[in-house]
């Protein structure tokens, strides 16, 4: 019965915390857990209190494309940064973050999204998947916190493949590059015609 009584209760506080003013700014994000084991039982940890979900109208910190949120198909490629001012930043694709890093040559603390559960996790700790997947900015990572969920996701779509961090870091270094030069392009081209 006492379990009954909290399991109501707890249910009935997340209902009410949801209620809450669609203005706010990026609100701390239910401590989610990682779970491990300890001999025989399941022990549940933080993987960071200080993360927190993206606001309603959040803009990526390097494009300023919009960020989506969990509850969206695309909210599975979402990143979050932490800066060594503790300010939590949002990207719209991992890539994003890193070219974040690369031009305010800052490091960061990096998480991604668990592919399956939406859950934050550290970038470090994902496994990470390339292929032909829809990312808001084509980056066409998957992150997964469970390696045997990686490697089922790579059986189940041909051409995937486990990939490092440094695949990513590649891939947007390269889109980055060729955006600066289509940004040079582009002003050469206007001042050339007097504009």
């Amino acid at each position: 019965m006492k379990y009954k009584l909290g399991a109501t209760m707890m249910v009935a506080g997340l209902l009410l915390a949801g209620c809450g003013s669609d203005d706010e700014k990026a609100a701390p994000a239910p401590a989610q857990t990682e779970t491990t084991t300890a001999g025989d039982k399941a022990v549940a940890t933080p993987v960071d209190d200080r993360l927190k979900e993206p606001a309603k109208d959040e803009k990526c910190a390097f494009c300023n494309m919009k960020v989506y949120h969990k509850d969206n198909k695309m909210g599975a490629f979402t990143a979050q940064a932490i800066d060594e001012k503790g300010k939590n930043l949002f990207f719209d694709d991992a890539g994003c973050m890193l070219n974040y890093e690369r031009d305010h040559k800052v490091t960061l603390e990096k998480f991604v999204r668990d592919y399956d559960s939406k859950d934050w996790v550290k970038l470090d700790d994902a496994t990470i998947v390339a292929g032909d997947i829809k990312t808001p900015m084509n980056y066409g990572f998957a992150y997964f916190t469970q390696k045997t969920a990686a490697e089922k996701f790579v059986a189940d779509n041909d051409g995937s493949k486990i990939v490092a961090v440094s695949d990513i870091d590649d891939k947007a270094h390269e889109k980055m590059k060729m955006k600066m030069e289509m940004n040079s392009e582009h002003s050469d081209s206007e001042q050339s015609q007097g504009h």
